[in-house]
């Protein structure tokens, strides 16, 4: 699984981007991008960051916004958040979009900032 989390402005300008992936780590070829064994064959687990069934997970992401002169330069925000199958560790023609939610930021006016 893999969460990506990206704000936009309204026109589409990109001011965070990132991205967490969740998956055991095999014991075998566990380092680097090369899976090893394929997900459904997980012999020797050394680490487990994989979504379990009824599984919650909590993330909290800071964003920080571009500002001008100590104010924001835009103050609507559009965050996109995404969560992916990658059934063979990277996104290919395999993965498939699970969840997809887009949320409008706006800031307030208020002084001093």
């Amino acid at each position: 699984m893999v969460l990506e989390v990206t704000a936009k402005t309204p026109d589409g300008k990109v001011v965070y981007q990132d991205s967490k992936v969740y998956m055991p780590v095999p014991q075998q070829l566990g380092r680097g991008d090369r899976m090893g064994r394929g997900p459904y064959d997980k012999s020797g687990i050394l680490v487990d960051w994989a979504f379990h069934p009824l599984e919650e997970k909590k993330e909290e992401y800071r964003i920080f916004v571009p500002a001008k002169d100590g104010k924001p330069e835009n103050y609507e925000y559009i965050v996109e958040v995404e969560l992916w199958y990658v059934p063979f560790g990277s996104k290919d023609e395999y993965s498939q979009l699970w969840r997809k939610t887009t949320q409008q930021i706006t800031f307030s006016k208020k002084e001093p900032y």
